[in-house]
């Protein structure tokens, strides 16, 4: 069951790896910001954070204070990816409402006062090797924000084009694009709403049978979704042209 896990997981560092850096040399050429935001985002947040997160909690070969820095640091790369991931959002979706701006400076606040909450009690030593403390939930349920935000804004997209698409009217490629963003975002927020609340019953996803039946089936569909969307092969992107062309 570990073994079926670490695939789900290690596809979705991998695949977030990958793309981030994919979309970082995208906006190095175009200097726009969506691209550089929700590349970090990737890279920093499942690129880095989370397999960061993995070593300090079972690699005891590593001494516990290096432990604890290493959790400390990969916990900073999920800040920032995370707030990332909010101003993407708020840039692509929502750029003149004031909401998305308070929202984003919300969830980037509330991660700095959950980490202090977990420094505080009861501890980073803790949340390191036990995975437990208050704080630490609360940080980590607050990265579902950006996902559940950024999944029901792209399925909003995606059927507003998808209706063009029928029209002539837009890209099927964009189109579908949103779409797999959509199901990548889902996947991940799904994963991790269920890690939190496993975790406050004291189960962690990562050790855990069950979380095996979670992680690895949305992490293989999140790291998919995420390819297609932004490194799509060519055979792919001809279907997609092709079902929009014959109105499927």
């Amino acid at each position: 069951m570990q073994l079926l896990a670490a695939v789900g997981g290690l596809s979705f560092v991998a695949a977030s790896f990958v793309v981030g850096l994919r979309l970082l040399f995208l906006a190095r050429r175009t200097r726009e910001l969506p691209e550089f935001a929700v590349g970090l985002g990737l890279l920093l947040m499942g690129g880095f954070g989370y397999p960061l997160t993995a070593i300090a909690r079972t690699v005891p070969a590593l001494s516990e204070d290096v432990r604890i820095a290493i959790f400390v640091f990969s916990l900073f790369l999920t800040w920032i990816g995370t707030v990332l991931l909010a101003l993407f959002n708020m840039r692509v979706f929502r750029p003149r409402e004031a909401w998305a701006k308070a929202l984003m400076v919300a969830v980037a606040l509330w991660l700095v006062a959950t980490f202090i909450l977990e420094c505080v009690s009861p501890g980073l030593r803790v949340g390191a090797f036990r995975n437990e403390g208050l704080g630490l939930r609360l940080f980590m349920s607050a990265i579902a924000i950006p996902l559940a935000w950024g999944t029901y804004e792209s399925l909003r997209y995606w059927e507003l084009l998808r209706k063009r698409v029928r029209l002539g009217l837009a890209d099927p490629v964009v189109a579908d694009r949103m779409r797999l963003w959509s199901i990548a975002e889902l996947s991940a927020c799904v994963i991790n709403v269920s890690t939190t609340v496993a975790a406050l019953f004291g189960i962690d996803f990562a050790i855990a049978p069950v979380g095996a039946f979670v992680i690895a089936p949305l992490g293989l569909l999140a790291s998919a979704s995420m390819w297609l969307a932004f490194i799509p092969p060519a055979a792919y992107l001809r279907r997609v042209s092709r079902a929009a062309a014959s109105g499927a």
